[in-house]
């Protein structure tokens, strides 16, 4: 292990050592343009961005709407190592360094965690991905055990909206696209009385044209209608204490059905021989029926602090309901060979207690524990040529599943400052997870199409119960070179939790993954931070990587036996002149299966027979049992990178900005194998803006300014006449009129 060590210094501290020299400024020596300096609560504490030990991504509120971020899927943009990728009906698949999943199904979690507000959320309807009226977001890299614990093993997103204020505020915006979209926010707040105060957000989309139309049916695919409405009640009865509810509701409608590459897919197909042809447009789908989501997401929580003197007292309250119905062509294809309608309900509680010191001291430490309780219905409903019953023609399939999980934790971690400007951070959390699941079958059904001469598999049940234990930790120490340089290296463990896949129900559970990572970087705030230069190298050992995959003829999640990943992060800012600034971020990664095994998923209560490919053409489990040592793992570009610039200047009045940003990426690989791959792309976005005064602005903006043709997502799927695939976000333009008061 020494020498990846020995890689990771050499790496990370080639740009510090140039800049070692610069010599601090005091504030009143400081004239001219500067970096906006941001606050974060990346350790559960405030500190500013480039004093926290760790590599971390933030953006402001009004840096998001400058650059016309408006999701969190366009964050990837921007945010050099990130990227979020679409999972279909508008949910997204996070992706950091190369660590991630591309399972996107109910009842799988995200390797990378996704906060809001200091609750997490297992899973996250499209609705409630815009970035409406945020304060802030904050991207975490590397695992993140010990304060975020369990599915934060590549990394946390965390976003935080602003609380209620005594002072009266409104803010909002309205605006129209390509695609016939009309989308708009606002958000107000102010006091109730002396010591009460609230705010109300508000956020919709309605995309009257999808990006596509469905061939078969005439209908627009590719759209998302949502809106989401979030509130906060703020009770300070005194200074020592702090009272906040918060509540929101969100509801998407969107339609997105996947197209097929041409050619064969390596999986089963309910008709011999049949293969997909090209479309002339990109974006057009051709099923017999259209894919559609609805979702119904709301929650409440309550935050109580209360400062004792010595320490912060916190608890976090949270439950949240989320509903899903949908309905889709499994096979992709125009014959209805394939349709299901599935529905989900997931019921989420979480509880939180935080007790952390008081700043002032050479000592800071937190302690906390953590309970988590979710339970998910999944029932599927099945019909078409691949699944009508043998004995009972046009009977459908029907399967029933459940899980339940409830997971405890205990954490605490510290930070001692023991020689000026040197620190040293500990931190260690245990985990028990418990994990129960069913599923029921109601129909034997074999379809004789299908698999010719294979015998029916009776109505049947299956249940399980498992729990799982894991310690993770974060050691690391930090310097401060000089004010404005910090220089730190860290090691840490995340952990991801097993889980059962629930289409159907499968028993056991897949193995937890586990994160051991080794990390050196540098902070640097240059020439009276007017130049901001951060790097950071990083080497991940990953023990039973989670993959998705094709197995018994269905998707599943499971594991591989390990993988490692390298890699060089570098990002820059720099305030050029008063009028101008410009930003550069390079992220280059080599993410490998150091060894893929033989994947033995668990017993299924409706399973088609693996083995050898079947007579209709292609395998019931392609990806088992295939050598992979060496592949690179899904969605790990080995090269990405962006440049970006702002330039202001004043027009009688008012002041004109203009800003723009282009994104590259060299390619990546959907599955283990490495067969299915998207070449490298390019992404340019740009934004002009004119605001008369301090109230008004008016954007003309666009996005994928060159119309750049390139794959989200593809997997191998059953039944289907080839491979299917999600279309990344095509042109789009449009005008928006922001307004504050």
């Amino acid at each position: 292990m020494r020498h990846h060590i020995h890689w990771l210094l050499t790496s990370a501290c080639c740009g510090a050592l140039l800049h070692q020299p610069a010599r601090a400024q005091t504030p009143d020596e400081v004239t001219g343009p500067q970096i906006e300096e941001i606050v974060v609560t990346a350790q559960k504490r405030t500190q500013k961005l480039q004093d926290v030990p760790l590599a971390v991504t933030a953006f402001t509120g009004d840096t998001l709407k400058a650059r016309g971020i408006t999701n969190v899927g366009e964050l990837t943009l921007s945010t050099p190592g990130l990227q979020i990728q679409p999972g279909g009906g508008g949910s997204v698949i996070p992706f950091l360094r190369g660590v991630g999943s591309t399972a996107a199904a109910v009842g799988n979690e995200s390797s990378v965690a996704v906060y809001l507000d200091g609750v997490y959320y297992t899973r996250l309807p499209p609705g409630f991905l815009t970035l409406n009226n945020i304060d802030r977001v904050e991207v975490l890299k590397g695992p993140q055990g010990t304060l975020f614990g369990r599915n934060s093993s590549g990394g946390v997103v965390n976003i935080v909206t602003p609380d209620p204020s005594q002072t009266f505020k409104a803010q909002g915006s309205i605006g129209y696209s390509r695609f016939k979209t009309i989308h708009g926010d606002a958000y107000v707040t102010g006091p109730l009385g002396e010591n009460l105060s609230m705010d109300l957000s508000v956020g919709g989309t309605r995309q009257g044209d999808g990006w596509g139309r469905n061939l078969a049916t005439g209908n627009r695919v590719g759209f998302v209608d949502d809106y989401t409405i979030r509130s906060k009640l703020l009770f300070e009865p005194g200074n020592a204490t702090k009272l906040l509810l918060s509540g929101f509701y969100s509801y998407s409608n969107s339609g997105s059905q996947g197209n097929t590459f041409p050619g064969f897919t390596r999986g089963t197909r309910t008709i011999p021989g049949l293969i997909t042809l090209p479309l002339d447009d990109f974006q057009d789908h051709n099923s017999d029926i259209d894919g559609r989501l609805r979702a119904k997401f709301w929650g409440v929580s309550l935050r109580a602090e209360q400062d004792l003197g010595f320490a912060r007292l916190t608890s976090i309250s949270a439950y949240t309901h989320d509903s899903e119905r949908s309905k889709g062509d499994g096979d992709y294809g125009p014959v209805a060979d394939f349709i299901y309608y599935q529905k989900a309900k997931l019921k989420q509680f979480t509880q939180e207690l935080q007790l952390a010191a008081n700043a002032g001291s050479r000592l800071n430490w937190i302690l906390g524990l953590f309970y988590y309780d979710t339970k998910t219905a999944y029932p599927n409903d099945f019909s078409g040529l691949l699944f009508d019953a043998t004995i009972f023609p046009g009977a459908h399939l029907y399967l029933e599943n459940f899980q339940h999980v409830k997971s405890y934790a205990a954490y605490g971690q510290a930070t001692y400052e023991i020689a000026p400007g040197l620190s040293l951070t500990g931190g260690l959390r245990y985990t028990r997870d418990k994990l129960s699941g069913n599923g029921i079958q109601n129909l034997a059904t074999q379809n004789v199409v299908l698999n010719p001469g294979t015998p029916l598999i009776p109505v049947g049940t299956a249940a399980d119960r498992k729990t799982f234990e894991k310690v993770t930790f974060r050691a690391a120490i930090d310097y401060k070179f000089t004010p404005g340089i910090l220089g730190y290296v860290s090691f840490s463990r995340g952990y991801k939790s097993a889980g059962y896949n629930l289409i159907p129900f499968s028993a056991p559970p897949q193995r937890p993954e586990t994160l051991d990572a080794y990390e050196a970087g540098f902070k640097m705030d240059l020439f009276e931070r007017r130049v901001r230069l951060n790097s950071a190298a990083f080497y991940y050992k990953v023990r039973d990587p989670q993959v998705q995959l094709l197995q018994n003829g269905s998707l599943a999640l499971s594991n591989a036996d390990g993988s490692r990943v390298y890699g060089l992060e570098l990002d820059g800012q720099a305030a050029v002149t008063e009028a101008l600034t410009m930003r550069a971020s390079f992220t280059w990664l080599d993410s490998k299966y150091t060894s893929y095994g033989s994947i033995v998923g668990g017993v299924c209560v409706r399973c088609a027979p693996s083995g050898p490919p079947s007579p209709t053409g292609g395998a019931v489990s392609p990806l088992r049992d295939i050598v992979a040592n060496g592949n690179r793992t899904p969605l790990a570009a080995k090269a990405t990178f962006n440049v970006g610039a702002d330039y202001g200047f004043d027009v009688g009045s008012g002041r004109v900005t203009l800003s723009a940003d282009y994104y590259h990426n060299s390619g990546y690989y959907f599955e283990p194998d490495n067969l299915l791959h998207q070449p490298h792309y390019d992404l340019v976005n740009a934004q002009l803006k004119f605001a008369p005064n301090d109230h008004l602005a008016v954007r003309l903006w666009g996005k994928n300014l060159l119309d750049k043709e390139y794959v989200a997502l593809a997997l191998t799927q059953e039944g289907g006449p080839g491979y299917p695939y999600l279309a990344g976000a095509p042109l789009s333009y449009g005008v928006s009129v922001d307004f504050r008061f």
